[in-house]
């Protein structure tokens, strides 16, 4: 009888114990690389050539990514809230450029989704009071909120001269023909990426930015027609934002 017990109980600790295997949770890391063709970004060097032949220099690169969901082979998805589910990435900031995520559940995974920048309902005006968040508010009368991005640097534009490029994503405007703003437009991106990993107890998700995509695919962007500044021009940011679809790459380990 004592055999039929101890036995009995043996076989219900090993199945529980399978249970508990098959829920175990890991840690994710988020990495966030960026590179023009194929290579690691080179700051403050006059060395690069997009498709539209505008030679350029990159000086800083700084962004939003939020609401990053995981999608299981099961068909159900795990969403980031960890810190509100938003990221700042700066690249003059090594500390941001890694996100842990805790309690992620293993197994295989077939997609994932994010929002480029902030959506409308996270997009709100003084939500961050502590810098480096802070700084990347966006005028209020452009529509307030944040910065979805900002790609920074210097180009040789047709005269031959360098000028500045601010190329600033986030809230637009429709203006009518006294200049006055009749509309405010969200030029967030919500991208989906359908790829096949693994979630074990450590996995690392790299995020890399080809930075030449920004200004080719679907659209060409063109320096020398959009000039310094764009974040009162829509029509710039509506061409980078259809550009974002195949923006980044990933690898896991």
């Amino acid at each position: 009888m004592r055999f039929k017990r101890f036995f009995f109980t043996l076989v219900i600790s090993i199945l529980l114990g399978s249970s508990c295997n098959k829920n175990e949770n890991g840690t994710v890391e988020f990495i966030f690389t960026h590179t023009v063709d194929g290579n690691s970004v080179q700051f403050n060097k006059l060395i690069y050539t997009n498709t539209a032949k505008n030679q350029y220099q990159i000086n800083e690169i700084k962004y939003f990514i939020s609401k990053i969901t995981l999608y299981d082979a099961n068909g159900k998805s795990v969403e980031i809230t960890q810190d509100e589910g938003i990221h700042y990435v700066d690249c003059n900031l090594p500390n941001t450029l890694r996100w842990k995520i805790d309690d992620i559940p293993q197994g295989k995974y077939i997609s994932i989704s994010f929002i480029f920048g902030l959506n409308k309902e996270d997009n709100i005006s003084n939500r961050f009071v502590n810098p480096p968040e802070s700084n990347f508010s966006w005028p209020n009368h452009l529509g307030g909120g944040y910065h979805y991005m900002q790609i920074n640097g210097k180009f040789l534009n047709k005269e031959g001269n360098i000028q500045n490029i601010n190329i600033h994503t986030g809230t637009g405007q429709i203006y009518n023909a006294n200049n006055e703003v009749v509309e405010f437009v969200h030029n967030f991106a919500l991208l989906h990426y359908f790829i096949d990993y693994s979630i074990k107890s450590k996995t690392s998700i790299t995020f890399n930015m080809e930075i030449q995509r920004w200004f080719d695919t679907p659209n060409l962007y063109n320096f020398d027609d959009f000039g310094t500044g764009i974040m009162q021009n829509q029509e710039a940011q509506k061409l980078l934002r259809e550009n974002m679809w195949n923006l980044f790459e990933f690898s896991i380990i």
